[in-house]
Order: structure tokens, then C-alpha cells, then sequence
């Protein structure tokens, strides 16, 4: 087994630094080819894609996943289910896209909303044979399906981008990733997926999936009205910085925030009639993952400075502050959800629902509130808004997974205490590096970042480490045809 938790890791290492070499590697070509209004552009119709890709495939992952018998009629069900949503999306893109090239003048939104959404019937399927892979537990083959899936989307849009296909390689970029991820996860699935019309099979999941979509519908819906106040508050420049930093922070946060709320739930879910198992177990994950991934995104604010001048070139400035607290924000939020992800192994998908309201509420709120501090509103109001996440997470009701709010607090302080001490020392350093060239002092940054922590983590959270590798221990559960 430990064998097995090392393999999987490692390909979600693999997968997470890939995708980040990629995207750093793109975002570098394509922040030259492309203007910020471009970007801005690019930002207003994807977000109407991404929510359309959660309401044709949220319903249906987490069901899947989280069921305790799973049929393939199910998975044919959901399919069905998936392309028929994806369908309308398709169509209410049309005139949707009129909509939005008249409200902001862009006649590009005529064609580039419906030739992104098509991607929603790919997405639909992903996430559906997601669910089926996750039960599985094969972890690797998902991080591989992924991978490769940003290579040849990514590698695409930068051939579009050096052809002068403009604002069309970002959103080739969506396209073409989702296509591909969806080809190579089928690929590796041990069935073929296909429609199926099933009421009582659609019934079986109905509850649970609505939950979901709720859930994620509300944490998309939060990115797609946050980038629409930001565009109508400060213009479309302004959201192309937003679009900027976000392209070096959503990356690691997706990748990390996926792959912990995936093995987690995996674990956790089997335990969801053994509650006194099942709160052991997630406060051994929480406090062992926070240690890891607190860091990481600490660590990317203190060097935002260096890092994304190097990435983007000269002209993006702006998107500095906006970066680094979105990096914050992600420290303090993507550890406080494995809290979350043990109340949805143990049936109760709401808890996760009213932390993205509450989200949705902060952010909306600070950034029209704080809109007289200019563009730094922006990273402020996802801080705010990622607060909001923790502490629905915190502040659960304890009974449901026998751990109080005090323990769970410590559980996740000491990661955020040592990686904010690490990232003060980080920031510190960076003034006195001055003649020093980028990429030697985001070097001498990331070096120094990883050593102070390691000597942070032997000082005041050694026996915290103890075991992390050995902490897992159940069977896979297949889908039964």
C-alpha cells in the first residue's frame, strides 16, 4: 500500500509541476503576443464556460464517487444526463454572445463564447469518468490523463498565439486541454461510457449530486461575478492583471486542492459508518497536509515579485499584489477544505455548499466595498473571501465527525504559523538581492524559502511528520457492472 500512496503522489507531483512548467512556460509566450485587454477578453467567456462545464458535470462526480454500490448504468445515466445539459449550454452560448459582444463592444464574443462552450460535453464525460477512476483509486492514471491533456492544449495555444491567432489561442488553450483530458481518461477507463436513459438510475444520485452542483455551481458563480464586477469597477486591463495573476496561483491551487480532496475522500468515505474512524483519520490528514501545502502557496506570495515580472515580462505590474494575494488566500483556504472534504465523506455535502456562499458573500463584499483602494481591492477580496471558506470549516458543527472547532483550529495553525514565519524571512531577503539577475534571485528566494521551513519544521513540528506515508490503509472499491 505504501507503495502504491508513493506512486500516486508522486504522478501528482509530476502532474502539479508539470502543469505549472507548462503554463509558466506559455503564460511567458503568450503575456508577449496578447495585451491585457485580451486577456480580460478571454477571462469574461471562459468563466461562462467554466460554470457551464460544473452544471453539466458537478451533478454527477462527487454521486459517483461517494456512492457505496456503483453501476455501470449509473455512469450511462449520468452521460446522458451530461450531453443533454451540454447541448443547451451550446445553444444559449449564441445568443449569449451577442449579448456580451453589444454590452462591452467586443464583436469576438459573437463567435468565441459558442466555440468555447463545446468544450461542456467533454468536461460532462471528464468528470463522470473522474468519478469512476476516483472510486478506483487510480490516482496516477488521473494525473496522467491531466498532464498530457495540458501539453497538447497548452502546446497548441502557443502555436496559435505565435500565428496571430490573438485572443482564439486562450481560448483554444480551454478547448483543446478539456478535449484531450477527456480522449486520455476514457482511454485508461475499464469501461466505455456511453448515453443511456436510466430515470431510476438518475434518481439513485439525485440528492447528493444536487448538493454538489449547488456547491460548485456557487464556488464558479463566485469567479464568474467576481471577474464581471472586477471588468465594470476597473475595465477590461484591470481584469486581464486578475487574469495574469491567476494563471500563476490556479494552477498549483487546483492541482494541490484536487489531489488532497481526492485521497482524502477516497480514504475517508469508506469510514462514513465508522465516525470515531473516520474523525481520527481526517485529523491525522489535515494536520499532516496542511504542513505541506501552507508552504508551498506562502512561499508564492513572498516570491510573486520576482516570479511573475520574469513570467510575464514588462508591463504587468499591477498584477503583482493581485498575485501574491491570491497565493495567501489560497494558504489559508485549500488546507481548511480537507476539514470539509471528511463532513462530505461523511454524507454531508452542504457543509461545503454554505462555505462557498459565504465565500461568494466575503468576496463580492470587499471588493465593492474596498473598491477606493484600487486594483489591491481585487487580492483582498479573495483573501477575504478564502477566510470565509475556513472558517465555515472551523466552525462546523463538531458532532458530525467527533472533533471540535479548538482541535481543528490547531490542527491547521502550526502549518500557517510556520510557512507565515518562512515567508516573512522569504520577503526580508528579497530587498537585498538586488544585483543579482531574475532567475538567480528567485532561485536564491525558493532556496532559502525551502531551507528556513525544513529548519522550522525540525524545531517545532517534527512528530507531526512521523508516519505521513503510512497513515493510509484501504482497499480499493470498483464500480460493480
Amino acid at each position: 500500500m505504501r507503495h502504491r500512496l508513493v506512486k500516486w503522489l508522486g504522478w501528482s507531483g509530476v502532474d502539479a509541476v508539470g502543469r505549472l512548467a507548462m503554463l509558466t512556460a506559455s503564460t511567458a509566450v503568450l503575456s508577449r503576443c496578447l495585451s491585457p485587454h485580451d486577456f480580460g477578453v478571454a477571462a469574461l467567456a471562459l468563466t461562462v464556460v467554466t460554470v457551464a462545464s460544473v452544471v453539466v458535470g458537478a451533478p454527477f462526480e462527487e454521486a459517483l464517487a461517494q456512492r457505496k454500490v456503483l453501476r455501470l448504468a449509473h455512469l450511462r445515466a449520468a452521460v446522458s444526463a451530461s450531453w443533454l445539459a451540454s447541448l443547451a449550454c451550446v445553444l444559449l452560448a449564441v445568443p449569449l454572445g451577442f449579448i456580451l459582444a453589444r454590452a462591452y463592444g467586443e464583436p469576438q464574443f459573437v463567435w468565441l463564447l459558442p466555440v468555447g462552450m463545446i468544450s461542456a460535453f467533454f468536461s460532462g464525460h471528464s468528470d463522470i469518468v473522474t468519478g469512476l477512476i476516483r472510486r478506483q483509486r487510480r490516482f496516477a492514471d488521473l494525473a496522467k490523463a491531466t498532464l498530457f491533456g495540458h501539453a497538447i492544449g497548452i502546446s497548441a495555444s502557443v502555436a496559435i498565439a505565435l500565428a496571430g491567432g490573438g485572443v482564439w489561442a486562450l481560448i483554444a488553450q480551454r478547448l483543446l486541454v478539456v478535449v484531450a483530458r477527456a480522449i486520455l481518461l476514457q482511454a485508461s477507463a475499464t469501461v466505455l461510457i456511453l448515453p443511456s436513459r436510466s430515470i431510476g438510475h438518475l434518481r439513485d444520485i439525485a440528492r447528493y449530486g444536487g448538493l454538489s452542483l449547488a456547491d460548485r455551481l456557487t464556488d464558479n458563480l463566485t469567479y464568474l461575478v467576481f471577474n464581471y464586477v472586477v471588468g465594470g469597477l476597473y475595465g477590461l486591463n484591470v481584469l486581464g492583471y486578475v487574469n495574469m495573476a491567476m494563471r500563476l496561483v490556479e494552477p498549483l491551487r487546483s492541482a494541490i486542492g484536487a489531489t488532497g480532496h481526492n485521497l482524502a475522500f477516497s480514504f475517508l468515505s469508506r469510514l462514513q459508518d465508522e465516525p470515531e474512524r473516520l474523525s481520527a483519520r481526517a485529523r491525522t490528514i489535515v494536520s499532516h497536509a496542511a504542513l505541506a501545502i501552507a508552504p508551498v502557496f506562502v512561499g508564492l506570495a513572498a516570491v510573486t515579485p520576482a516570479l511573475l515580472p520574469l513570467m510575464a515580462g514588462p508591463g504587468w505590474d499591477e498584477a503583482i499584489v493581485i498575485g501574491a494575494c491570491l497565493a495567501l488566500g489560497t494558504a489559508i483556504c485549500v488546507p481548511s477544505r480537507l476539514i470539509i472534504t471528511a463532513l462530505c465523506a461523511r454524507g454531508r455535502p452542504e457543509y461545503s455548499l454554505v462555505a462557498n456562499i459565504g465565500a461568494f458573500a466575503c468576496t463580492l463584499a470587499v471588493l465593492v466595498v474596498a473598491h477606493g483602494l484600487g486594483p489591491v481591492s481585487v487580492g483582498l477580496a479573495r483573501i477575504a473571501g478564502d477566510m470565509a471558506q475556513a472558517a465555515v470549516a472551523i466552525g462546523a458543527a463538531p458532532g458530525l465527525i467527533g472533533w471540535s472547532r479548538r482541535d481543528r483550529f490547531l490542527a491547521l495553525a502550526p502549518a500557517w504559523a510556520l510557512s507565515a514565519a518562512m515567508g516573512l524571512v522569504v520577503a526580508r531577503l528579497q530587498p537585498a538581492l538586488p544585483h543579482f539577475g531574475q532567475i538567480s534571485a528567485l532561485a536564491l528566494l525558493i532556496a532559502a524559502g525551502v531551507a528556513t521551513y525544513a529548519l522550522f519544521l525540525a524545531l517545532f513540528a517534527r512528530e507531526r511528520l512521523a508516519g505521513l506515508t503510512g497513515m493510509l490503509a484501504l482497499r480499493a472499491r470498483p464500480a460493480e457492472g
